[in-house]
């Protein structure tokens, strides 16, 4: 609890700086033009949706193994979810433009998309949280757990579609990345549960089951190399088109 609350204040502090300094201090310019704050928002809202992996193979997949995992994989994902948006809110620059975000959509930008999936899911996942919490709602967490599973896609697929749709941006356009985000989430996720059945460990509040973290593991491996599939194929891609060499110079050198 102490050290989460030393995370809290530090957090806080950075926060109160950038609003104060500008959000140069993130690494923002010209040609980077999102900065830390965006990776961590990004890594948390992809993550949140490769959480409920341990969820979706356990009630969609019917891999009762890892049904003791469930109930902690919705709470991660909606966690997670909900501290990636609140990052995005230092993008707003005051704390009272949040009213005109939630009132005002521009249905023509992908992320005004976004923002109906992302509080979709906290819904959904809600929805299948009490279908697993509550004994006689048991019986339709299959049906809960389908819906999850194809939300967190849909998600998924809309979060990479923000940078994939970036035209302008040579360093973004691309449909590869859509796919790659998804195989992302699903990395993200399995290591992300991973880490918390360790803590769980740690602080003795549940025994490791030892099967449970090696088939975790095998996943994790085999998401971590459909990542590094995508990410050389977009990377191929674009050093083959002439025109991209520049920006596949300023990425990779």
């Amino acid at each position: 609890a102490g050290i989460a609350a030393a995370l809290a204040i530090l957090g806080l502090a950075a926060a109160h700086h950038m609003e104060v300094e500008g959000h140069y201090v993130t690494g923002m310019n010209n040609r980077v033009v999102w900065g830390l704050p965006h990776v961590f928002a990004v890594f948390l809202i992809v993550s949140a949706s490769g959480a409920l992996n341990a969820a979706s193979i356990s009630s969609v997949f019917g891999q009762s193994l890892y049904k003791p995992l469930s109930r902690i994989s919705g709470l991660l994902a909606m966690a997670l979810l909900v501290g990636g948006l609140t990052v995005l809110v230092l993008d707003l620059g005051r704390p009272d433009r949040l009213i005109i975000a939630m009132t005002y959509y521009n249905f023509e930008s992908i992320f005004a998309w976004n923002i109906f999936l992302y509080t979709g899911f906290l819904i959904v996942v809600a929805v299948y949280l009490w279908m697993m919490f509550e004994p006689r709602m048991n019986r339709f967490t299959r049906p809960a757990g389908t819906v999850s599973f194809i939300w967190r896609l849909v998600l998924t697929t809309g979060t990479g579609s923000i940078f994939g749709f970036l035209v302008a941006r040579e360093a973004f356009d691309s449909a590869v990345l859509a796919p790659m985000f998804i195989a992302m989430s699903l990395s993200f996720g399995t290591a992300v549960t991973l880490l918390a059945m360790m803590l769980g460990s740690r602080l003795g509040q549940a025994p490791v089951n030892h099967e449970i973290l090696a088939r975790l593991r095998t996943l994790l491996a085999y998401f971590v190399i459909a990542v590094a599939f995508f990410v050389a194929i977009d990377h191929l891609t674009r050093l083959y088109a002439a025109g991209h060499t520049g920006v596949e110079r300023f990425l990779l050198v």
